[in-house]
């Protein structure tokens, strides 16, 4: 009897799991990236690129249209006084190396930012200054 209860408690518990693994991801926008980038440890190509929300909402999906490439990472949020005027991905760009910065949604006023992968912060840390680059999302062709 004993056995029986723990059985049916994992299975519960394992549905519950299941459930919660698959919630909607609410897609924030379509981008087209033109160079190759970093993203927390991951290096994508140059492509056209979903970016989605994963549950926790504090973490993001990055994931390339053709489902080759994808990534996803923790964010931290960042604050800002206005909401975004458009959905846009801000690069940072260190010599020929692109490392993902910020996301934006138009109408939010909090970026997401990815957590920093080591290759960056290494290459920030030894006095190389970025150069900011914005790349808009593509119209909404749902």
């Amino acid at each position: 009897m004993k056995t029986a209860r723990t059985l049916i408690a994992i299975c519960l518990l394992l549905t519950a799991a299941t459930g919660f693994a698959q919630t909607e991801s609410q897609r924030l926008m379509k981008v087209n990236v033109p160079f190759a980038f970093g993203v927390d440890g991951h290096s994508l190509p140059a492509g056209e690129y979903l970016v989605l929300t994963v549950t926790p909402e504090r973490s993001i999906r990055i994931a390339s249209v053709d489902g080759k490439h994808s990534a996803i990472v923790n964010t931290l949020p960042n604050y800002a006084k206005e909401p975004s005027t458009n959905s846009r991905l801000v690069f940072h760009k260190y010599g020929d190396e692109y490392f993902l910065y910020q996301i934006w949604t138009v109408g939010q006023n909090v970026a997401r930012n990815p957590l920093s992968s080591k290759e960056a912060m290494e290459i920030a840390s030894s006095g190389g200054r970025p150069q900011t680059i914005l790349v808009v999302a593509l119209a909404d062709r749902r």
